[in-house]
């Protein structure tokens, strides 16, 4: 019986970045044991003849509760006069992606999705995932893989959602205890065998331990097997069983996945999630100015050098994956094709001479409608009648609810999670939304020497223009509330170091980065445990406004979220605070986005607006680490 794990043990000690996920990766296995035998899940497909097998995978991932089409903006070679000019059009959603696999799905096509809800009004308004399970219902994936987010309210949500599914819901490396509402309904089904014309399919389910642990609310009810010994031990079962076309339906992130790869044999296929990659083989989503992280397959050489296939399709439903994939008749990959498809629809908006949108004239709308047809990753969607009257109602409600106005912002503030280099005195970047909720939390807790927010808690950037309430639940949407603790300086020195480490390297828990409220900081991105992550730390004191080194023995008060101060995303200061002293924290009971609409409406009053407020960014430089 191998072990059951508290906490993420990587075996290998290994960690990838960057080109080298395309290499050939030189490492050796280690041996594990057998798994307890699941009950046997077998579905069947009509069968077919010998010889070379074909299979399509069908995948979404890290949708986040993004059921309805949303707003963006692609550079479209439609304009002569322009190399790309930028559109803004609909870009996927669950209408689109069910017509599409009304379209692509056949006898020979699986449908995978990674996971996972939370992030939008209609996970928080319909029931808390409820909404994201009727569709799921409707497009009826052969197997699911629960991502950290289905555990953000805790066991018992989760549970209640696995009641509601009439799809597959794999169970991975969970193990519920019989102390959990999970215990009998996750936990039986590690993984599925599907018989797809007469061939049978292994998809073998895991999920990314510390991140749940870290970065969920899942109870100490449940417990969890080591991603490298479950899925080793899964493969050997199945194989055990004949079986010989293995997928993996991962939520171990990009990184991760390709160590998988290239330390357990017997894997055909990675499906993944988690990190929110965009991969593309066609050139063409650079073009479109799309941040693309590797090829669509993505190869690795497993201990036998074999190829190894690792795909995503990005994130929020705007992407979906179409894996083409040829076995001979052992069960080996012959070859593996494919892409991700960006479904998009109107209303197609331009820039004028003005410069603002408005809706493309005839002549333009039939150069934008050319210039999606002549692309290889776009295509103008269809719209599903039957997710469409599942969502539109909801959507309805959303709008009667949330579109009054609260306030003003006077340019756009990104939410990009972890800042890319600059020096002190250049134009900063990173997450200003994150600044802003941090500065709201302030505003609402006058008591506080300072507020930390994480990247992660920030779901949506401000657009310049009015705020709606509806908006400032979209940025905030998770059901956490406001937590006050009290914490030397040099804890806060330590909790910011543990969340930048944590928000990089293979966990590439990118949420994690903490930005701040009267705390300043100088970072090292990519530090190694030796050094300190978050440097030349500042104070700014709230009644004078002054800046002053942080004093490492002084106690400071600070204002954050119920999530981040149980020691989630890694602020692990925070959790052995509380755990030296439960008196140190005081939970304000405040829903997440009261401080934020409060701080909003506050500066409307006054005739003011939301505006970044760069002499007081909290990161001052961000550099990469090249040692000292």
């Amino acid at each position: 019986m191998y072990g059951i794990r508290r906490r993420f043990k990587n075996i290998y000690g290994i960690g990838l970045t960057g080109l080298a996920l395309a290499m050939v990766f030189a490492l050796t296995a280690c041996g594990t044991t057998s798994t307890p035998k699941q009950d046997s899940i077998i579905e069947t497909k009509p069968p077919s003849g010998d010889g070379d097998f074909e299979l399509t995978i069908l995948h979404i991932n890290d949708h986040h509760s993004n059921l309805d089409s949303q707003s963006f903006e692609l550079s479209l070679p439609y304009d002569p006069a322009q190399d790309n000019a930028l559109v803004r059009l609909q870009l996927g959603g669950m209408s689109f992606i069910h017509s599409l696999l009304d379209e692509y799905r056949g006898d020979n096509a699986l449908f995978l999705s990674s996971g996972e809800v939370n992030g939008t009004l209609f996970y928080s308004m319909f029931g808390r995932g409820d909404a994201d399970f009727e569709v799921f219902n409707v497009l009826n994936p052969d197997a699911y893989m629960p991502g950290n987010h289905e555990f953000d309210e805790g066991d018992g949500n989760l549970a209640r959602l696995i009641d509601m599914a009439e799809f597959t819901i794999l169970s991975g490396n969970i193990v519920p205890t019989a102390r959990s509402p999970l215990y009998g309904k996750l936990g039986s089904s590690p993984y599925i065998i599907k018989r797809v014309n007469g061939q049978d399919i292994a998809v073998i389910g895991v999920l990314k331990i510390e991140k749940t642990m870290r970065s969920s609310m899942v109870s100490e009810d449940v417990d969890f097997i080591n991603e490298f010994e479950f899925v080793e031990s899964m493969v050997r079962e199945v194989s055990d069983q004949g079986v010989n076309k293995v997928i993996i339906l991962s939520h171990l992130g990009y990184e991760f996945d390709a160590e998988l790869a290239a330390n357990i044999k017997g894997i055909d296929v990675i499906v993944g999630g988690d990190t929110h990659n965009l991969l593309d083989s066609t050139g063409e989503m650079r073009e479109l100015q799309l941040p693309v992280s590797g090829e669509y397959p993505t190869i690795v050489k497993n201990p036998e050098n074999k190829n190894v296939y690792i795909v995503q399709a990005w994130e929020y439903a705007k992407g979906f994956g179409v894996l083409n994939v040829k076995f001979d008749k052992d069960g080996e990959v012959i070859e593996a094709s494919g892409k991700t498809i960006l479904p998009v629809g109107g209303p197609y908006l331009v820039r004028n001479a003005d410069n603002q949108w408005e809706e493309a004239d005839n002549e333009t709308l039939a150069a934008i409608i050319a210039a999606i047809e002549n692309s290889e990753v776009l295509l103008e969607g269809k719209k599903s009648n039957t997710i469409d009257g599942i969502i539109d109602p909801m959507k309805a409600e959303i709008e009667r609810s949330m579109t009054a106005k609260i306030g003003t912002v006077s340019q756009n503030l990104p939410f990009d999670r972890i800042p890319t280099p600059f020096e002190a005195g250049e134009e900063p970047n990173g997450s200003f939304v994150a600044q802003v909720v941090a500065d709201a939390f302030l505003n609402y807790a006058p008591a506080a020497d300072m507020a930390i927010q994480n990247a992660g808690g920030v779901r949506a950037p401000l657009m310049e223009g009015d705020l709606t309430m509806g908006d400032a639940m979209t940025i905030l949407p998770f059901s956490n509330t406001i937590a006050i603790i009290r914490i030397p300086g040099s804890e806060v020195v330590a909790v910011l170091d543990e969340a930048i480490k944590y928000s990089q390297g293979i966990s590439q828990s990118t949420g994690a980065f903490p930005y701040a409220s009267h705390l300043r900081y100088d970072v090292y991105l990519n530090a190694p445990e030796n050094v300190q992550s978050a440097y030349n730390l500042e104070v700014r004191d709230r009644v004078t406004g002054e800046w002053h080194p942080i004093d490492l023995d002084k106690e400071y008060t600070i204002v954050t979220n119920s999530f981040t101060v149980l020691g989630r995303d890694n602020y692990l200061a925070f959790e052995r605070a509380i755990s030296n002293d439960p008196d140190v924290m005081t939970d304000l009971n405040i829903a997440y986005a009261v401080p934020l609409i409060d701080y909003v409406q506050g500066l409307e009053a006054e005739g003011s607006a939301i505006v970044f407020d760069r002499e007081n960014y909290c990161v001052k430089s961000a550099k990469e680490y090249t040692g000292l």
